[in-house]
């Protein structure tokens, strides 16, 4: 097989990658910032305290290749219903890395000075109002380079769905691999894309904060 096909071929998985990545990451930084925000000092009850912790710890303490072996053959098998290896490896990064959003969001609330929440509280502001308009902004400007880490850490984790036959970017390589036994074209090529997405990640982030750093 020509270096050419290496080529299409791998852009093929790389595409399955780039929408696994893609929807685990919008729902990771959803679902993790509702959590983190529920979970910050100024806003967490005693009712939810423990349980939003307790969200967090598993999510973190679990390694995601685990959490993906449970989503597609655990849960499954205790439900007795067949998913999806895509869905069920979407549904576990988008738990894993939803834990470390949450803690990255809970910090950056936290850094607020509570001077902030009174001062609001006292000129009448709603809840919503105080946490769209005065705290929000601030908390994601603090914490913009971590959000951006994670979800470089979460691309570079899509490469686990390999592991339960998702045919990603990795998986795909290996296939070629399997049938070529020529490895060294095949994963450097395949080094080369995972730095390309990398690469465009990391420009974006740059082109985010300096314009967060022209607003203030």
């Amino acid at each position: 097989m020509s270096l050419f096909l290496y080529s299409s071929v791998l852009l093929k998985g790389a595409l399955v990658t780039l929408v696994a990545w893609l929807c685990a990451g919008t729902l990771s930084l959803l679902l993790g910032t509702v959590i983190g925000i529920l979970s910050c000092r100024a806003l967490v009850s005693k009712r939810w305290q423990y349980l939003l912790g307790l969200y967090t710890f598993v999510a973190k303490g679990i390694p995601a290749y685990v959490q993906i072996l449970i989503a597609y053959f655990v849960i499954p098998a205790l439900l007795g219903v067949q998913i999806s290896g895509i869905y069920a490896a979407i549904g576990a990064l988008v738990f894993c890395s939803s834990g470390y959003v949450a803690q990255i969001v809970r910090a950056g609330m936290n850094s607020i000075d509570h001077g902030q929440w009174e001062a609001c509280l006292v000129l009448g502001y709603p809840i919503k109002a105080t946490l769209i308009r005065i705290i929000l902004p601030q908390v994601f400007k603090n914490i913009l380079p971590n959000l951006f880490g994670e979800l470089e850490q979460l691309l570079k984790s899509t490469a686990l769905l390999a592991t339960i036959g998702v045919t990603e970017l990795t998986r795909t390589g290996m296939n070629i691999i399997s049938r070529e036994l020529n490895p060294i074209p095949v994963y450097l090529l395949v080094a080369l894309i995972y730095l390309l997405f990398s690469g465009v990640l990391q420009l974006l982030a740059w082109k985010v904060e300096k314009r967060g750093q022209s607003w203030s």
